[in-house]
């Protein structure tokens, strides 16, 4: 009896060791989203400063020199950036019209008239089978 404790106890300890390796202390990553305006120093010979909009995700460090990788999910909101119609929208989005249920309720009108003339044309059919065979017949037949 004591033999079979040992032989046991050494198995559970490996395993709740390959088990603990498991477990991670990491969380999802989380970044702030969005975008924001930043002054741009003005070009050789102008004197407007301009605004550029910014993904939030792409803040640099100041005294960052060299090769600067940029953090995580900043390159996705650079290339979301260039998809945008109006690069306004990512500051303060518009509004939303009204939904257009007119599409959508002519594909079901048109799905619905469908089977009633898939429907009538299986009765036609059927009607048509009978008679000319004397008895009574379905498509089942045919």
């Amino acid at each position: 009896m004591k033999h079979a404790f040992r032989t046991a106890w050494w198995r559970v300890i490996p395993l709740s060791m390959l088990l603990g390796g498991c477990a991670s202390s990491l969380g999802p990553i989380s970044w702030e989203t969005g975008y924001r305006q930043v002054a741009v120093d003005p070009a050789d010979g102008d004197a407007a400063q301009r605004l550029a909009i910014v993904p939030n995700t792409c803040r640099a460090q100041p005294d960052q020199t060299g090769i600067v990788t940029l953090p995580s999910g900043c390159a996705n909101d650079l290339n979301l950036q260039r998809m945008v119609e109006r690069p306004d929208d990512l500051l303060h989005g518009r509004e939303m019209g009204p939904a257009s249920a007119a599409p959508v309720a002519a594909a079901a009108r048109e799905r619905l008239d469908g089977r009633e003339q898939a429907n009538n044309r299986r009765v036609q059919l059927e009607s048509e089978a009978r008679s000319a065979t004397g008895r009574s017949a379905t498509t089942g037949d045919l």
